[in-house]
This record gives C-alpha cells, sequence and structure tokens, in this order.
C-alpha cells in the first residue's frame, strides 16, 4: 500500500524503497535494539538491489561493471564475503556468479539476449575437453586435493561463461567503445593506486571496506610485499607485482586505441598512466609484453608505428617523476650481477644438499622428467599442482609441485599436449584473425582496434612464459574480456576505407 500511495503522488519507486528502508531503520533503532552491527544493510541492502535491478535492464551495463570490479576490488583473497561458506567468495566471485546466473534465466526470457557462435569457439572447446579429459584420466592424483581442482576448473568455467556473456549481449560498435572505455578507466585507477603506493608505501586497495558491506578484509597477503632496487614493488588490486605489470601492458593498447579514434588527449594521458603503472610493478614480465606490443604493432601498422617512437622518451620522463626509480629497478632486473642467465639457472642448496629454491630455467629438466611419468596427452590434471602458502602465512600442507613461474611449463604438465595445442590454437586464431582485419580497416581508426587487440594477447601469451599467468584471477579474467572484444570485432562487418580527408 505504501508503495503504490508513492507511485499515486508521482515519487519514483526507487526513492520510495529507500525511504521505506530509512523508516524501517529508524523504527528499528527506536526499539532500543542493542546489536546495530547489521542494523545499516537494512538501507545499504535494498539500495544496491535497486542499483543492481537498474544494470539488469542493460547487459551493457552489467558487463562494465563486472569489469570494474575484476579490475579495481582485489580478488586475491584480501576481501571475503563474512558469511561462512566452503569457499572464499571474493566480490569478483559475486559479481560474475550473479552475471552468470542472470544471463542464463535471460537466455530463457529475454529476447534481446541470446547465445551466440564466435571465431574462437574451436579452441576453447578444445581446452575445455583437455581440462576435463585431464581430471577424468588422473582420478587418484585429483582425489587427494580436490578442493584445489574444483576452485581451478570453477574459475575456468567462469571466464568461459563470461566470454560467451559478452558476446551474447554487445553487438555493436557504439557499445563496445563504451565498454573498452570503462575498462581503459578501471585500469588507470588500479595504475594511479600503485603508483601511489610505489611512492607512499600504501595501498589504496587495502581500504575499500566502505565500498563492501558484508565483506570481511582479511589483510595483506604473505610473500605480496616485495621489494627491487631498493624500492616496493607496487601491487595494487592484483594479487601480484607481476600480475599488476601484466594487466597493465595488456589495457595500454585499449587507450592508445580511444585516443587515435577518439582524438581526445585525455586517452593519450591515460596511456601513459598505464605505462607508469605498468613500471610500477617493477616486473620484467610487463616490460616483456610491452616489447611484445611494440612488434605487433610494427608488424600492422610499421609506419605510423616508426613514426610515433620519439614519443617514448617524453613518456618514460614522465614515469620517472611520478613513480621514482621504478625505471632503474626494472633495468636492474634485467641486468643483475653475474648476468641473467646465469641468474636464472642457479640452484640454491642447503645443508645435507637440500634444494631450497630454484630458478626458472633450473626447473626445466626436473619438470620435463615428471611429465614422462604421466599421460603425454592429458598431463597430471588440471589443477593438482598445489604450491604456496595458507592465508595466514604457514606453509600449505598440500603443497606437492615447486612454483615454476611458467605456465606454458605448467598448462603442459597438468593438461598435456591437448592443453597445451588448445592454447596455442586460441591465442594462433584470435591474433591471425585481428590481424586479418587490421589489415582489411587498414585506412580507419576503428582499424586500430584489432590491432590493439592482437598486442594485448600476444603481450599475455608472452607473459605466460615469465609467470604462472592463470593462477591469478585479475590478469586472466582482463585475457577472457578482450578475447570476448575480439570476438564482437570479427563478428561486426569490416568498415570501408576512407579517405585521409575524411579520417
Amino acid at each position: 500500500m505504501r508503495v503504490a500511495l508513492g507511485r499515486a503522488r508521482g515519487f519514483p519507486p526507487a526513492a520510495t524503497v529507500v525511504a521505506a528502508s530509512v523508516a524501517l531503520l529508524a523504527a528499528y533503532l527506536a526499539r532500543g535494539h542493542g546489536n546495530l552491527k547489521y542494523a545499516p544493510l537494512i538501507v545499504i541492502g535494498p539500495i544496491l538491489t535497486i542499483v543492481f535491478v537498474s544494470l539488469a535492464k542493460r547487459w551493457s551495463w552489467m558487463v562494465a561493471l563486472t569489469v570494474v570490479v575484476v579490475i579495481v576490488i582485489p580478488n586475491d583473497g584480501r576481501y571475503t564475503l563474512a558469511a561462512h561458506l566452503p569457499i572464499q567468495m571474493e566480490p569478483y566471485r559475486v559479481i560474475v556468479g550473479l552475471v552468470i546466473v542472470g544471463w542464463l534465466v535471460a537466455l530463457l526470457v529475454d529476447p534481446r539476449v541470446r547465445a551466440c557462435a564466435t571465431r574462437l569457439d574451436r579452441p576453447i572447446a578444445l581446452i575445455v575437453i583437455a581440462t576435463l579429459g585431464s581430471e577424468f584420466m588422473n582420478p587418484g592424483r585429483m582425489a587427494t586435493v580436490t578442493s584445489y581442482v574444483i576452485k581451478a576448473i570453477w574459475l575456468l568455467a567462469c571466464l568461459v561463461l563470461l566470454y560467451y556473456v559478452i558476446v551474447s549481449v554487445i553487438r555493436n560498435r557504439a557499445t563496445l567503445d563504451r565498454l573498452i572505455a570503462v575498462v581503459v578507466s578501471a585500469g588507470c585507477i588500479e595504475a594511479l593506486g600503485a603508483m601511489y603506493q610505489r611512492r607512499s608505501g600504501t595501498d589504496i586497495f587495502d581500504h575499500l571496506h566502505f565500498l563492501l558491506p558484508g565483506f570481511s578484509f582479511n589483510g595483506v597477503l604473505p610473500g605480496t610485499v616485495l621489494q627491487r632496487g631498493g624500492g616496493l614493488r607496487a601491487t595494487g588490486s592484483a594479487g601480484h607485482p607481476i600480475e599488476l605489470s601484466a594487466t597493465m601492458a595488456m589495457l595500454l593498447p585499449l587507450a592508445i586505441y580511444l585516443a587515435i579514434s577518439r582524438k581526445q588527449k585525455r586517452w593519450w594521458v591515460a596511456a601513459v598512466i598505464l605505462l607508469g603503472g605498468d613500471f610500477a610493478g617493477g616486473s620484467r614480465t610487463g616490460v616483456l609484453g610491452l616489447l611484445m606490443i611494440a612488434l605487433v604493432f610494427i608488424w600492422l601498422r610499421p609506419r605510423q608505428t616508426l613514426r610515433c617512437w620519439p614519443a617514448l622518451f617524453p613518456a618514460l620522463v614522465v614515469v620517472h617523476f611520478v613513480s621514482p626509480g621504478a625505471l632503474g629497478a626494472v633495468q636492474g632486473a634485467f641486468f643483475p650481477s653475474g648476468g641473467l642467465l646465469k641468474q636464472q639457472s642457479s640452484v640454491f642448496v642447503g645443508r645435507g644438499g637440500v634444494v631450497l629454491d630454484n630458478s626458472r630455467l633450473s626447473r626445466l629438466g626436473p619438470s620435463l622428467t615428471e611429465w614422462e611419468q604421466h599421460n603425454p596427452f592429458f598431463g597430471e590434471g588440471y589443477g593438482t599442482r598445489v604450491t604456496g602458502y595458507l592465508p595466514n602465512g604457514k606453509p600449505n600442507p598440500d603443497d606437492n609441485a615447486n612454483v615454476l613461474d611458467d605456465q606454458w611449463l605448467k598448462t603442459f604438465l597438468e593438461t598435456g599436449l591437448l592443453g597445451m595445442a588448445g592454447w596455442i590454437w586460441l591465442f594462433a586464431r584470435a591474433i591471425r584473425r585481428l590481424a586479418a582485419r587490421a589489415k582489411l580497416e587498414r585506412d580507419t581508426p576503428e582499424g586500430w582496434l584489432p590491432v590493439a587487440l592482437a598486442g594485448s594477447v600476444a603481450s599475455f601469451a608472452m607473459s605466460m612464459l615469465t609467470y604462472d599467468a592463470l593462477s591469478f584471477t585479475q590478469a586472466t579474467c582482463v585475457l577472457f574480456v578482450l578475447l570476448a572484444i575480439g570476438a564482437i570485432v570479427l563478428s561486426l562487418p569490416a568498415i570501408e576505407g576512407r579517405t585521409q580527408h575524411e579520417i
């Protein structure tokens, strides 16, 4: 009756719900309840519901919200749902889960939403088959680490479904450009926070409690506060400095695309900010990602890219001032004492000949020997390699493998030749088809989007050589978002070339 009265007098339904919530809160407090811990949720809950329902009316907004949550809010266990559940529920799990469930329902009742095939379906299907087949072929090993396997498969399933959510609800270039603008803007927020963290030592993403009612802050995880060259390696909202740098590298080409297509200087500023965020992580992986992007740009747009290379120097100067010491730290990482090859081939041995730690290259031989003991086509089981520490900082009792810092090698071990072939096929097909579209739209500003996407995907593929990329949620989510954007681009009609005057 109260809602109907509100509508009759011209009040918006949302305002009526909020007013009713405030009145309910006032009545709750007036009755003198002693436990006020959950009282604010009486107002916050309905407001969040209104926001979610409003966003659900436009699926592109829901996708944009999901991307913002993935990039801006830490998803490495720092924030988890306060409720006691069998698995940790980070904010991204809640949002992605709601979006996927809503999408599955919408497929049945909403004519605007329909499933559609994409140019990347076959390699994705092969990856899924290899993943499930690896578990089927290794039941004994999977049984010893079931919870870890379920978590890994659940993440992969969510990312694949998110890919199909995006390609099924965004079907025009204007909406696509708005999503790209949101992705780049969210990346700039993370980059600015990372540069501030490097200068001050304070991670602003550890102070988002007011945005996350119902979630608990678990503190900074052990092993994520690192230094290089005498300076702090920023983490931002990522799970590790390497992931931060890799993510910033992937988003940089999109900022360049927006700057060229929209002819707005603010997107060039965004590109410099993302570059600063990359170096704030102090990671070689981020720099290698930038080099891979540069190679793709030179391949697909040689004259334009080489003509712009002098702009790199002022951009690096700006990075030096906004993130002091970052460039020097990365340079020192590439040229350590004794040489990089020696550093990456070292084996650290303790008393009694016990191996304490292996560098990247020294792990290759033992890992290949390990692979020979399992099924060559399906490996030893996806997600069965458990490494690292518990959230409290203590060694994980389920630890059964070395940290490889090489996702390609890890994929080879876990899913065998079939899984390896699936991922190679996915990256090769995406880059090859985007490159073909880029050449087809060579004379248009829009043609820079497939160039940017090809560079970003190639950057991630390269980064898999230097860290366990698929074990980090943020970077992997961004990859699948970019693959979805690429699939949408390939599904749209090619834009005919225009004269220089028209461009």
